[in-house]
C-alpha cells in the first residue's frame, strides 16, 4: 500500500529537472513552503508543465515508445535499445519486468516522470483550491487564476490519460487525495476516467474564463481558452477510442460519445516547436531519424504494395516497392542496405527507411513536429461514424481527407460497405499517423487483436516501484501467457 511517496515526488521534482526553469533565485535553497508560497513561482512553475511532460516524459528516447513501435510491427529493429528486440523478438517472451533489467531504467523513467508531473499539478491545484491568486508576471495586474487552473487540469488529465493507456494500472492520487493516506493500485478503467474528469474541469473552466496559453508554454503558437477547450475535448476522443485492450473491447466503447467529443476537438495540427535548444525530440531522434536503429516495418510496405513480401525471410532486398498510393514516394525511402543483425532473426529486417517529417525537423533542423494531428482526429470521426452506422458522413470524411489529398487514391464509393470503410480507416491510420502521436500503432494494433501472440497488451507497474510498496512484483507477455487479457492471443499474420 503506498503512503507518503507521492507527496515524496511531488516534493523532489520541484528541484530537479524543473527547478531550473522556474527563474527563481535560489541562492539561499528555499523550502518547498517557500517555492510554494510565491504566485510569481507557481506561474512560472504552470508555464513549465507542458515541457515537463513532453520532453521528459512523451519525447524522452527513455520510455515505452520505441519498444510498442516494433511490438505493433510497425517499426522494426534488431537493437536491443530501450527492449525494442526483447519485446519485439519470435515467438514473444515475457517482459522481464525486474529492477535487475538491463533496460529496466527505460520503463522507470516514464511512470517515475509521469507522476512527478502529476505531483506538479496537484500542487498548483491544491494552491489555488486554498485561494491562492495568480498574476502574470509580464503583465502586471492581470488575474492569471483561471489560465494555470485550466492548464494544471489538462497536463493532469492527459498524463493520467497515458497511464491508463500504457499500463494495466496505476495509483489515482490528485490534489484532493490525503498524501498521509494509503493508495492501492486501480484498473486502467479508473485511472482513464480519472483523466476525463480532469480534462472536462479543464473544459469547464475554459468554457467561462477569458484568457491565452502563451505561445512558450506549448512552445509554437498562442491557444486561447477555447482552443485549450478543443485540445481537453480531442484528447477526450483519444483515451475513450485508444483504451480498448481488445476487438471486443473495442465494440463496446461508447461511439457517439467519441464523436461529440471529436466534433468540440481541434480544427488544426496541434504541434510543437522543438528549437533544438530546450526543446529537443529525442524520441525521433532515435528512431526514424536514426535509420540505422529503426526501419519501417515490411507489413506497412505490404499494405501499399501487396505484391510485397508481408514479412522478410532472408536478407535480400526485395527491391522497390510500388503502390497507387503516392505516399510510397514522398513518405517512405528505398535503401538497399539493411543494418540489422541477421543472426537476432531476418524477420526484423527492413529496406525502408520513413522518412516523412526529415524535412521540416532533425536534430541539425529546429522545427514542428506533431502531437496531434487533425488528420487523425477525423479519422476517429470517421471510425464513430462507421462504427454508428452513419456510413455517408464516414464516406465523406474519408474522400475529402489524406487518402485523396496526400495518398492520390481512389475515393470510396457511395455504396461501401461498414467494412470496406472500416478497413479504409485503418489502412489510412496506418499509413499516415506514423509517428504522429505516442504509441498510436500499438493502439490501435491492440484494439483490432492484431499484436502478435505473446505481445503484451499493456505494460506492468514496474518492479522498483512495486518493490517500494511493497507489492508483489507481476510480469505479462509470452506465447504461453496468451489469455487475450494481458497478453494478445490474436494476431496479424496473413495465415493466421
Amino acid at each position: 500500500m503506498k503512503k507518503i511517496f507521492f507527496a515524496l515526488i511531488a516534493i523532489m521534482f520541484l528541484f530537479s529537472s524543473c527547478f531550473n526553469k522556474l527563474q527563481v533565485e535560489n541562492d539561499n535553497n528555499p523550502d518547498i513552503e517557500d517555492v510554494l508560497s510565491d504566485p510569481e513561482a507557481v506561474y512560472e512553475l504552470t508555464a513549465s508543465l507542458f515541457y515537463s511532460w513532453d520532453i521528459n516524459v512523451m519525447t524522452h528516447s527513455w520510455s515505452p515508445a520505441m519498444a510498442m513501435m516494433t511490438m505493433a510491427d510497425q517499426g522494426s529493429s534488431s537493437w536491443a535499445n530501450s527492449g525494442m528486440l526483447d519485446l519485439s523478438s519470435e515467438p514473444r517472451a515475457p517482459f522481464d519486468n525486474s529492477e535487475s533489467y538491463t533496460y529496466a531504467y527505460i520503463f522507470e523513467h516514464y511512470w517515475d516522470k509521469m507522476y512527478s508531473v502529476i505531483g506538479q499539478t496537484n500542487n498548483i491545484l491544491r494552491l489555488l483550491d486554498g485561494g491562492m491568486k495568480i498574476g502574470d508576471t509580464a503583465n502586471s495586474g492581470v488575474d492569471e487564476t483561471e489560465l494555470v487552473r485550466a492548464v494544471s487540469y489538462f497536463i493532469q488529465g492527459i498524463s493520467y490519460g497515458y497511464l491508463g493507456l500504457v499500463y494495466d494500472k496505476a495509483f489515482i492520487v490528485t490534489e484532493h487525495s490525503d498524501y498521509a493516506g494509503e493508495f492501492s493500485p486501480q484498473s486502467y478503467d479508473a485511472v482513464i476516467d480519472t483523466a476525463m474528469a480532469s480534462l472536462q474541469k479543464c473544459i469547464s473552466v475554459c468554457e467561462t474564463s477569458d484568457f491565452t496559453v502563451p505561445d512558450d508554454w506549448f512552445n509554437g503558437k498562442t491557444y486561447s481558452n477555447s482552443e485549450l477547450a478543443q485540445l481537453a475535448y480531442s484528447y477526450m476522443a483519444r483515451f475513450l477510442v485508444y483504451k480498448a485492450r481488445t476487438a471486443a473491447e473495442n465494440d463496446q466503447t461508447d461511439w457517439q460519445k467519441v464523436l461529440d467529443y471529436a466534433n468540440n476537438g481541434i480544427t488544426s495540427d496541434f504541434q510543437i516547436y522543438y528549437d533544438n535548444v530546450d526543446w529537443k525530440h529525442w524520441l525521433f531522434h532515435y528512431t526514424y531519424e536514426r535509420d540505422d536503429w529503426v526501419r519501417i516495418d515490411a507489413r506497412i510496405i505490404h499494405l501499399m504494395d501487396p505484391s510485397y513480401p508481408w514479412r522478410l525471410d532472408s536478407g535480400t532486398d526485395p527491391g522497390v516497392a510500388t503502390s497507387d498510393d503516392a505516399r510510397l514516394g514522398t513518405d517512405f525511402v528505398h535503401d538497399n542496405t539493411c543494418p540489422f543483425r541477421p543472426e537476432r532473426g531476418y524477420y526484423h529486417f527492413s529496406f525502408y527507411v520513413y522518412h516523412r517529417y526529415q524535412s521540416q525537423y532533425t536534430f541539425s533542423t529546429p522545427g514542428f513536429m506533431p502531437e496531434y494531428t487533425l488528420t487523425e482526429l477525423e479519422l476517429i470521426k470517421a471510425e464513430a461514424y462507421a462504427r454508428l452506422g452513419q456510413l455517408s458522413s464516414a464516406i465523406n470524411i474519408i474522400n475529402s481527407g489524406s487518402r485523396i489529398n496526400r495518398g492520390q487514391l481512389t475515393p470510396l464509393s457511395a455504396a461501401s460497405t461498414k467494412e470496406q470503410i472500416l478497413d479504409a480507416v485503418f489502412y489510412e491510420r496506418d499509413i499516415e499517423l506514423v509517428f504522429a502521436g505516442f504509441g498510436i500503432g500499438f493502439f490501435d494494433m491492440r484494439r483490432r487483436d492484431m499484436l502478435q501472440k505473446g505481445t503484451m497488451l499493456h505494460f506492468p507497474i514496474p518492479a522498483k516501484e512495486l518493490n517500494v510498496d511493497g507489492l508483489e512484483v507481476y510480469t505479462f507477455g509470452g506465447e504461453e501467457n496468451a489469455d487475450g487479457v494481458n497478453t494478445s492471443n490474436g494476431g496479424w499474420f496473413p495465415q493466421k
